[in-house]
């Protein structure tokens, strides 16, 4: 089975919201088109950046589209269809799975926190059954800090030799490099993307397929640069470094709100800053960090395309 979603640069990107919570469909769209524009080789909609599990079904299906509408190609695109409920699960990987999207990102339900590996693999066994589609394509959400729930080895390989068409990547997500890079170990047939730019570059080096980043939505270009200089022997190593240190820059603030405040700051307009409870806007203190940063944002990436 090969992949349909392309290997290197992926935004978790942020959703767009109105004033009164509900999805900026127009803003959505131009956000999007703009991440493709300039530097990204696919998107991941409604992950944990996207505000996914605080929208509902029928919000995530709107939302991807919304997308879809803009001309963006399906398989540049891989849609978070994770759900505490299996079914709301089943529905959303279904919908993704018939619109043949590059993929579909589940977390592991984690209303429960001792999920034994029988209880994972018997969710993710009846999440693909339940679908039954050939387009479908899995990739696992590998994020135990924020989920509490982690996906060992031994599930992701029975699942793999259960349905071997359908089990395509993961995202990693545990910022442990020893970890990732036994998932590239241990899984070569399988897309592995890291969920930080900061270990974009030895993702790369040890045969994965890149990162999945929230702060690629605004790093794009940058990150992009990195895989353009591996691939060509151009001594990535120098734009890795300044790609690692704006991550760096993220760590202490509220990634999301930060992100969307940054952006709307770019775009001039107030209202992109908006997230859903219970996430909450930045502090005054808060925004000055990321005003602060933003200079230097500007000095460091490479000219972005402003189309889309």
């Amino acid at each position: 089975m090969s992949p349909r979603l392309p290997s290197g640069v992926l935004a978790a990107s942020i959703t767009p919201l109105q004033p009164d919570l509900s999805l900026a469909h127009d803003a959505f769209k131009q956000h999007v088109r703009w991440l493709l524009a300039n530097g990204c080789d696919g998107v991941l909609l409604f992950g944990t950046t996207g505000e996914g599990l605080s929208l509902t079904i029928q919000e995530r299906m709107q939302g991807l589209n919304t997308i879809l509408s803009a001309d963006v190609a399906a398989e540049r695109l891989l849609v978070g269809t994770g759900a505490l409920a299996l079914p709301d699960a089943i529905e959303l990987s279904r919908n993704a799975a018939r619109k043949e999207v590059g993929g579909v990102l589940v977390m592991p339900p984690f209303h429960f926190r001792q999920i034994s590996p029988d209880g994972l693999f018997r969710f993710y066994d009846r999440l693909i059954q339940g679908v039954g589609h050939d387009d479908l394509r899995l990739y696992f959400y590998h994020f135990p800090e924020l989920s509490g729930v982690p996906i060992p080895f031994r599930v992701i390989q029975r699942l793999r030799e259960a349905y071997p068409d359908q089990i395509a990547g993961v995202k990693d997500s545990s910022g442990e490099w020893a970890h990732t890079e036994a998932f590239c170990q241990d899984f070569p047939e399988l897309q592995v993307f890291s969920g930080t730019e900061r270990l974009l570059l030895p993702v790369l080096r040890a045969g994965g397929a890149g990162c999945i980043s929230a702060t690629v939505n605004v790093t794009a270009p940058l990150a992009a640069q990195v895989v353009r200089d591996w691939r060509n022997d151009s001594a990535p190593e120098s734009a890795q470094g300044q790609l690692s240190d704006l991550r760096t820059q993220f760590a202490t603030l509220p990634t999301i709100p930060a992100l969307k405040h940054l952006l709307a700051r770019r775009r001039e307009n107030a209202d992109g800053a908006t997230v859903r409870p219970p996430l909450a806007p930045l502090d005054d203190e808060e925004r000055q960090a990321v005003n602060e940063g933003a200079d230097r944002l500007r000095e460091t990436l490479p000219p972005s395309n402003s189309g889309g």
